[in-house]
């Protein structure tokens, strides 16, 4: 099985934001409070983490990956 960690916007209250990235000058949907950081969820367990900026949970969720393998790579000779 092969794991995938997905990294979504989300509101203040952590709820995914599913709307437009916001244009400057152009006002928000009307039911968008605005995003205010990013989720980072794997599809194989329950971790998930919260950050501010995407690129820290793109580390994040390689390293969380890694943690997923039960055997070292195979040597290749």
């Amino acid at each position: 099985m092969r794991y995938v960690a997905t990294i979504q916007p989300v509101h203040a209250d952590n709820t995914v934001c599913t709307h437009p990235i916001p244009v400057p000058g152009k006002p928000n949907a009307p039911s968008c409070t605005g995003q205010a950081g990013y989720l980072a969820r794997c599809s194989g367990c329950s971790w998930r983490r919260t950050s501010e900026t995407a690129t820290h949970l793109e580390d994040c969720g390689e390293s969380h990956l890694r943690s997923h393998l039960n055997s070292p790579a195979l040597t290749t000779r």
